[in-house]
């Protein structure tokens, strides 16, 4: 789903299974192109961290990140404060 886009060309998703959380960053502009991923596979460790149950993880995420420009950083610090490991792509 997506949860935040701009008139400046960044769009970031963020995608929820029992199997992993994901989080897609794309900042398009006429003279450049970036993309950012990053992957969570310990889907329970992240409830856990954010004292939610699986079915209330979309809402909790949700919360603290929809409609923030930085969303992306704010997700990526957040698995970082809780030792949360990930697969990081930036390109």
């Amino acid at each position: 789903m997506q949860i935040y886009s701009d008139d400046f060309g960044r769009v970031i998703w963020l995608a929820i299974s029992p199997a992993e959380v994901r989080m897609d960053l794309q900042d398009l502009g006429p003279d450049f192109e970036y993309e950012r991923c990053a992957t969570v596979s310990e889907v329970g460790k992240l409830c856990e961290s954010l004292n939610v149950t699986y079915e209330e993880l979309q809402a909790a995420l949700l919360l603290r990140l929809e409609n923030q420009m930085t969303a992306f950083d704010l997700f990526t610090e957040l698995l970082d404060d809780h030792h949360i490991q990930f697969e990081y792509f930036s390109g």
